[in-house]
């Protein structure tokens, strides 16, 4: 019998998610069952094309189910969202040395084309049958919106007795991203968020608050460049893509630095003390519609209204983390 963890990735990928997925493709404590895709820093076909690329630059048979391609709920008003895309703010977009527009993310990650194809089930469909079919082992560890997750547990409630615990990247206590009052991932699907905080299911949410601890520096990308692999290559380029669209839109205060937020739920399951800080507390989501739409409401007082619901990380460490991820991908040749 394997003593691996079995755990089920739910991306929206981009630069952030592809180090996610590297990480638990090369972790040898990890049996990863899928990945399944959403719409979220990307619309559905380039989150799952890019999921695509990483397992197959990782020489990787693990499957990928393409899932949700909408939010269950926000989009059904246009005046809820408007137009805004939820980028912090920014009216207008920036460009780099060569005139090009900086982001946080391409259209495409900077790999071959896939090869291998995404899987002909729905990514819900799979997640339901997966899990009943579980003996209540499996980890989920959401990395974008949480709509795959919510749409699953709406479909199929009986599946929260069967999830081990969820780690999803989203939310903020003190620091966001989307709006002054909301963190992306959840600010683009905030009913599905909600699903999941009051499932019953262990949630752990590792927020802006902590992720913005736990940064790659210049001297990490230029330990990766040193390491002259192609994958090491790959993900020096995406942190150097980071770093200057962080410092255009987000300045860390660490300087020349940026978050890898989704890759800090993966290193959590290996290592714990990765996240500092952790509170077990309520969280709710608003759902409203108004000024605080998508947030993620903290109880911090001694008597909440409601029950405990979910571990909060409001810290990181920052060189545990980076050590943890740079000596994984060194490991594949």
């Amino acid at each position: 019998m394997s003593d691996k963890m079995k755990v089920i990735l739910d991306c929206d990928t981009g630069s952030d998610d592809a180090v996610a997925i590297m990480t638990a493709i090369l972790s040898p404590r990890i049996e990863l069952l899928g990945v399944t895709t959403v719409a979220g820093n990307k619309e559905i076909n380039f989150t799952t094309d890019n999921t695509l690329r990483v397992v197959d630059m990782l020489r990787s048979k693990v499957p990928v189910y393409r899932g949700c391609a909408e939010s269950m709920v926000a989009k059904l008003l246009p005046s809820r969202h408007g137009s805004y895309s939820g980028m912090t703010g920014v009216t207008q977009d920036k460009l780099d040395e060569k005139g090009e527009v900086i982001s946080y993310h391409h259209d495409r990650l900077p790999m071959p084309d896939p090869v291998s194809r995404e899987q002909p089930e729905h990514a819900v469909w799979w997640l339901i049958d997966t899990l009943m079919k579980s003996d209540g082992d499996i980890t989920l560890i959401p990395t974008g919106p949480l709509t795959n997750i919510g749409m699953a547990i709406r479909l199929e409630p009986r599946i929260c007795k069967k999830i081990k615990q969820i780690i999803f990247m989203g939310g903020g206590f003190k620091v966001f991203n989307a709006t002054s009052a909301s963190e992306f991932n959840i600010w683009a699907d905030p009913e599905a968020a909600q699903i999941v905080l009051t499932s019953g299911v262990p949630v752990t949410m590792v927020p802006l608050d902590a992720t913005h601890q736990a940064n790659f520096t210049r001297e990490d990308e230029a330990e990766l460049r040193a390491m002259n692999t192609p994958l090491a290559t790959a993900v020096a380029d995406l942190v150097d893509e980071r770093i200057v669209a962080y410092n255009a839109y987000q300045p860390q205060e660490l300087h020349d630095s940026a978050p890898i937020h989704d890759a800090l739920c993966v290193a959590y399951l290996l290592d714990p003390e990765v996240l500092q800080d952790v509170r077990f507390m309520r969280v709710d989501v608003d759902i409203s519609g108004g000024f605080a739409d998508g947030a993620t409401l903290c109880d911090t007082r001694a008597y909440p209204d409601r029950p405990r619901n979910c571990h909060v990380a409001l810290g990181a460490d920052r060189l545990r983390f980076s050590r943890m991820i740079i000596d994984l991908i060194r490991t594949f040749r």
